[in-house]
């Protein structure tokens, strides 16, 4: 019998987190050309409140469209709010400011940890289940990474404070992602991103609001701006609702492996636009990171293709420790 038929289907998760990694990775340039025109809490404050106000903006709009009833979640405040803590009070800020305290290749590479936090966490929660290929794979990725941002951050010289604060906030992008995962098929992805950037973003508006007003104005071009806007809605609202789209159909650590290829992406943004070189080394890092994605996603397709006892993307959602719906 032949499942053909079943195959696009099952490749656009793929695709998407593939468009994912590329918005994400193209994003460390605009987010440099704004970071040197605005000072990084007037950056955090405009962009959270930009971001939040287009995640309402979307939601009113399916609303009218739709007439479905606006959903009242509070049998999962908590988690909501957690999954807002974790992604926009702590993730977004930290890797913003550790962006601003070191090089975008070696916040690329300590953000690109994040899935080794993401896999640990699925495993210690019991989220969904982890073949030792797929860790292999993870593994020979992060070598290939290594090999490819390294020689640059190290010939800057930049290690210290920047590098600390950029691998915690890998870590809260993965406790994002792991949180979020049991909502994803309890909710609208635009009730999701509305009630947790409601729930994340405001205590950054608030926080950072009196800092914000020590910005000067005169310095910002319309290039800066256009830069600011960029990285509100593009990597922000349309990079994070593709991302809770993949791990919904994907799973926590198939997806997460596609975060890999973040850096790459941003090293060749990097070397094109800015014309930051690009030496062999980088290349034959990039090559093996390829190389453990291949080995990561060859392992699940096996494990897929072997007639399950349970739905495996089921129980991704099922074996939470926490939450009803399962």
């Amino acid at each position: 019998m032949s499942h053909v038929p079943h195959s696009p289907r099952r490749s656009l998760p793929d695709l998407c987190a593939l468009l994912v990694a590329s918005i994400w990775g193209t994003g460390f340039v605009f987010q440099k050309v704004a970071l040197d025109q605005f000072n990084v809490w007037t950056y955090l404050v405009l962009r959270d409140a930009g971001m939040l106000a287009l995640a309402w903006a979307v939601l009113l709009w399916r609303h009218r469209r739709t007439r479905e009833p606006l959903p009242a979640p509070w049998n999962d405040r908590a988690r909501l709010a957690q999954v807002g803590l974790l992604g926009y009070t702590c993730y977004i800020p930290l890797s913003t400011v550790g962006l601003s305290h070191t090089t975008a290749f070696s916040n690329a590479l300590l953000i690109a940890t994040a899935p080794l936090f993401m896999v640990l966490l699925a495993t210690v929660r019991r989220l969904e289940p982890v073949g030792r290929a797929q860790y292999a794979g993870m593994v020979i990725a992060l070598g290939g990474i290594a090999a490819f941002v390294l020689p640059a951050a190290r010939s800057t010289g930049t290690v210290g404070v920047g590098d600390l604060i950029s691998l915690a906030a890998a870590a809260f992008f993965a406790g994002y992602s792991v949180t979020a995962a049991p909502l994803h098929r309890r909710y609208p992805l635009a009730v999701l991103m509305a009630y947790t950037m409601t729930a994340g973003a405001l205590p950054i508006i608030v926080a950072l609001a009196p800092q914000a007003t020590t910005q000067d104005w005169s310095r910002v071009t319309p290039a800066g701006w256009a830069a600011f806007l960029w990285t509100v809605v593009v990597p922000v609202y349309v990079g994070w609702t593709l991302w809770h789209w993949v791990i919904a159909r994907s799973g926590v650590a198939r997806a997460s492996v596609f975060m890999y290829l973040v850096p790459i992406v941003g090293g060749a943004t990097s070397w094109v636009v800015l014309g930051e070189a690009c030496g062999p080394l980088q290349i034959a890092g990039a090559a093996l990171t390829l190389d453990g994605i291949a080995v990561a996603r060859r392992a699940e397709s096996r494990r897929h293709a072997a007639p399950p006892a349970v739905d495996v993307r089921g129980a991704a959602y099922a074996a939470g420790p926490s939450g009803a719906m399962r």
